[in-house]
């Protein structure tokens, strides 16, 4: 049953083969459990860290390469046709590529976090944490692109030649990814310019509001007070005003309105009002009473059918900004209503005179 012939080689070279290449996986096994777990001790007890480094970073590779060359000496018991062995060269390339390229990317990825990280950790940037794991994978895209150009080259192909036989289909890829480009453009403007940390209360152009939960390579997700959640492209957010609302004092929230009364209100009345509402902003417990950035009730302006009062107070925290206007807001109405003082609403007096 071992003289069985295959594709010119017998079930017992076939056997032998697999032996071979079984053998140099498990050497790569023992390898790692002895060899390296040695080397590891060693390396925790230097005070650099780049032979820590060097170990993570070709452990597994290691033992993948002890494999491909099991994979090349099996070789030796089985004979080949000239297709045959132009697929099994490939075949090895192959195997070389995908090793040297993981190598390549678990050095770049270890780096980082023995290197960045710990900075990011120290800026105490929660930005610093998205930006990493976004530069992470653009690294790792780009790394793969060239191991796959170089070992297309390799293959017999001219790439040049290839890329121009695309140019028509590249060109309508790039006009449809062009949104995507611009978003992914927009993300490293906005980590670059850091207008805001993740959990920060952002106003964006003025119509969108919440708290910035995650920053994406197209998108920022933001959370709405009412519970929400925006997805924004991030060339809308790179390209508008963005109003950072955690960055007031104390994180408070400033809030400005004007309430108007009737015309027919004596000034008795109107004093008593202001009274009322500096009184509602000293007693409330989620206003800032803090001098600069505290609370104000002005009579300021004669308007064409009321008397306004510009108020205006400072709310702390800002997580609770919807409960605290919505209880100021109705304490004004019901000790208004009790103190028989009515807001105004458009009227028009008109006076006909009689010849």
């Amino acid at each position: 049953m071992l003289e069985y012939t295959i594709w010119g080689n017998t079930l017992q070279n076939y056997f032998l083969a697999l032996v071979i290449i079984a053998l140099f996986v498990a050497i790569g096994k023992l390898f790692s459990a002895t060899v390296v777990a040695v080397l590891k001790r060693l390396a925790k007890k230097t005070e650099t860290i780049l032979d820590d480094v060097l170990i993570e970073v070709l452990e597994q590779p290691s033992i993948f390469a002890l494999f491909i060359v099991g994979f090349y000496l099996s070789s030796a018991f089985l004979t080949f046709s000239i297709r045959g062995e132009q697929i099994y060269h490939n075949i090895l390339v192959i195997l070389i590529v995908i090793n040297v390229t993981w190598a390549i990317i678990k050095l770049m990825e270890v780096l980082m976090d023995h290197y960045l990280t710990p900075i990011s950790q120290k800026r105490k940037s929660k930005l610093d944490e998205q930006v990493l794991p976004f530069l992470k994978k653009t690294l790792r895209v780009i790394i793969v692109i060239i191991a796959a150009i170089f070992l297309i080259k390799n293959m017999g192909y001219d790439v040049t030649s290839l890329v121009a036989g695309l140019g028509i289909g590249g060109l309508a890829f790039a006009l449809a990814a062009q949104p995507l480009l611009t978003n992914l453009f927009g993300g490293i403007m906005i980590m670059a310019d850091k207008p805001f940390q993740i959990d920060d209360r952002v106003r964006v152009d003025q119509k969108y509001e919440g708290y910035v939960k995650e920053m994406g390579m197209r998108s920022t997700t933001i959370s709405t007070a009412s519970g929400t959640i925006l997805q924004i492209p991030n060339s809308v957010v790179a390209t508008t005003v963005i109003e950072n609302l955690s960055s007031t004092d104390d994180h408070a929230i400033r809030t400005l309105f004007n309430l108007g009364i009737e015309y027919s209100t004596s000034a008795e009345k109107v004093e008593e009002a202001i009274a009322i509402i500096k009184d509602i902003f000293e007693k409330d417990e989620g206003v800032v009473k803090e001098k600069d950035v505290g609370y104000f009730a002005v009579f300021n302006e004669f308007k064409d059918s009321s008397l306004n009062i510009s108020c205006g107070y400072s709310i702390s925290p800002p997580n609770k900004a919807g409960a605290i206007k919505t209880r100021i807001n109705l304490e004004i109405k019901k000790r208004f209503e009790n103190a028989g003082i009515h807001f105004a609403y458009p009227t028009q007096t008109v006076y006909v005179r009689k010849e």
